[in-house]
């Protein structure tokens, strides 16, 4: 029988989901992209307006030399810290925080509701943000996103080079964007933390720093109604533990490091782990209860994503399959980079990239395939969509990518010594031919699906508004 507490709960949830549907709803008809400058001139423009519950904070300088900035709205008790572009190709989740952000200022009652002072850094990585400039604007298409992709190394990425300590491991080298959302976890001590992710090409997803199960339902049904599938393959690392579907434990670099530990006999974890640790990882130190929610959203969907039927074969042999397939492409892309080593170096940021992921792809590649052999949990049958994840998503999109990087790579060679061009220019039109057959095969073994970009905003939106409010309002 329900107490009186239960009916209030209740009532006030019906409350804060009608709030939400209507704040989702509002969400712009988003078609493409904003630029670093267009999100820069938005800040100030909003603070001009709205400067009595709004302010900028100047919090550090990018490695291009731009500055990085927050938005300061609010002055509840409840600190909340969320941050765009985590990784440089990731940019739904400034256009989310674009939203959010005149939603709070403009909205005073709903502000209120939220108890909370927000911290908003909509570009985390100016510098790779602006390197991916290029395919921001006008329709997505994979060939046009992999000629203009960039994504740095593990130890030049924002959410991954917090200073961290973890048995033979210490990283104390966070680099120049990182140490800006350090310094507003050091001063304000967060009690949310949402890092704005995109998958690229999977279904939704999300990590969660502890188990929320009254809002697992919320976050699984919004996608759903919205028509993009939940991603139902396997997590992005064995390592990772399931919640429920779609919904992982958010993974720290004490997971990563033991999983190598236990899997790869012939090196040592800190002889492949060339990073540092996640902003959930820095922020602890703070406060052991933070709740930080990553929520994917991915640019294309495949319905095979969502199909849980199972085949004859067991999802240790896919594994393993997959990681033979994967080996072959990671080694033919390891030929073009010993083509172009001895005109470059690490100045060159997409070689530098390409590089440094070469060096450690093939110690993941061996420790994945000891788990694949030894954990237990795989010997049942896969479903079609572990199937296509593994053996489809998970070998063509990141191949695309990387040939990506290696296009860029000699673009830039030729740029900053012209008489290369003759001697490279054959080697680059080689790379975007390979870069275009694969984006063939691939829409070959795929009928996928351009999601609209208002939908990726409002399950990002959606995922932050159920978490705060539902927890905040309990």
């Amino acid at each position: 029988m329900l107490g009186i507490r239960d009916i209030v709960v209740m009532h006030m949830r019906v409350c804060l989901d009608s709030i939400i549907d209507k704040v989702l709803g509002d969400v712009p008809e988003y078609r493409e992209f904003m630029t670093v400058n267009e999100l820069y001139r938005s800040n100030f423009k909003l603070v001009e307006k709205y400067g009595n519950v709004a302010e900028i904070l100047e919090i550090g300088t990018s490695r291009s030399g731009d500055p990085i900035y927050a938005l300061r709205i609010g002055n509840g008790d409840n600190i909340v810290l969320a941050f765009g572009f985590p990784h440089p190709n990731e940019p739904v989740g400034s256009l989310t925080l674009e939203y959010l952000s005149w939603k709070l200022v403009r909205d005073k009652e709903f502000l209120k509701l939220t108890k909370s002072t927000f911290l908003i850094v909509k570009v985390a990585d100016v510098f790779g943000a602006k390197l991916n400039e290029g395919w921001f604007k006008g329709p997505f298409s994979i060939v046009k996103y992999a000629i203009n992709y960039y994504r740095p190394p593990g130890y030049k990425q924002v959410e991954w080079s917090f200073p961290v300590e973890y048995k033979e491991l210490k990283w104390d080298k966070p680099i120049e964007e990182t140490k800006a959302l350090m310094k507003l976890i050091d001063e304000y001590k967060p009690d949310y933390i949402y890092s704005l992710h995109n998958a690229g090409f999977k279904g939704v997803y999300y990590y969660l720093s502890r188990p929320l199960p009254d809002i697992h339902p919320k976050l699984k049904e919004l996608p759903r109604k919205l028509g993009v599938p939940l991603h139902l393959g396997e997590p992005e690392a064995p390592y990772m533990k399931k919640l429920d579907n779609a919904i992982f434990k958010m993974p720290g670099i004490k997971e990563s490091y033991d999983f190598l530990e236990k899997y790869l006999k012939d090196k040592k974890p800190i002889e492949v782990i060339k990073h540092g640790g996640s902003s959930y990882d820095y922020a602890l130190r703070y406060k052991p209860e933070v709740i930080e929610v990553v929520c994917e959203v991915p640019y294309i969907y495949d319905r095979l994503l969502e199909n849980t039927n199972k085949v004859g074969v067991l999802m240790r042999d896919v594994v393993l399959c997959s990681l033979v397939r994967y080996r072959e492409l990671v080694d033919i892309i390891k030929g073009y980079i010993e083509k172009i080593s001895p005109y470059t170096d690490y100045n060159n940021p997409f070689y530098e990239s390409l590089s440094e992921f070469m060096k450690r792809a093939n110690y993941y590649i061996k420790s994945e395939e000891e788990w694949a052999r030894k954990d237990p949990s795989l010997e049942r049958p896969a479903t079609i969509a572990e199937v296509f994840d593994a053996l489809t998503v998970n070998i063509y999109w990141p191949t695309i990518l990387r040939l990506g990087l290696l296009y860029r790579a000699i673009g830039y060679i030729i740029n900053e010594k012209k008489e290369l061009k003759e001697k490279l220019e054959p080697l680059r039109r080689e790379v975007y031919n390979k870069i275009s057959y694969y984006a063939d095969l691939f829409s070959k073994a795929s009928k996928y699906v351009i999601i609209p970009v208002r939908k990726l905003v409002q399950i990002q939106l959606g995922a932050i508004l159920y978490t705060l409010l539902y927890t905040l309002h309990r």
